[in-house]
């Protein structure tokens, strides 16, 4: 293998396992609404409904009610909205939306 071809493989390699583990998480049923919640807000470019939404995020966070993966998560998407990059996070609420799957339970109760 030639050097550029072995340093190319190697940039592609490191690339492609860091994009593992790169999807969002699965958020806890709770927290589905809050996620669209959170959407309306960011594509409102609503920065009280922003408010309103991370201090839920806290409160559910306080209680024990949001992990550390799906707070992390949150607060990535506020940190952009506050930076003024509203679109960027709404993108990224929408993936973290799309990434969500229903719970055995919830799978369970619609078998019923």
């Amino acid at each position: 293998m030639h050097r550029k071809t072995k340093i190319l493989f190697a940039v592609v390699t490191v690339v492609s396992l860091g994009m593992i583990g790169c999807s969002p998480p699965q958020a806890s049923p709770k927290n589905l609404q809050l996620i669209s919640s959170l959407r309306t807000a960011l594509s409102a470019q609503n920065a009280q409904w922003l408010e309103q939404n991370a201090k839920i995020i806290e409160e559910r966070r306080e209680a024990g009610e949001v992990g550390d993966e799906e707070y992390e998560t949150f607060q990535a998407i506020i940190a952009k909205a506050k930076a003024g990059q509203w679109e960027e996070a709404e993108k990224d609420a929408l993936a973290f939306q799309k990434a969500q799957h229903p719970t055995q339970d919830q799978v369970e109760r619609l078998r019923q």
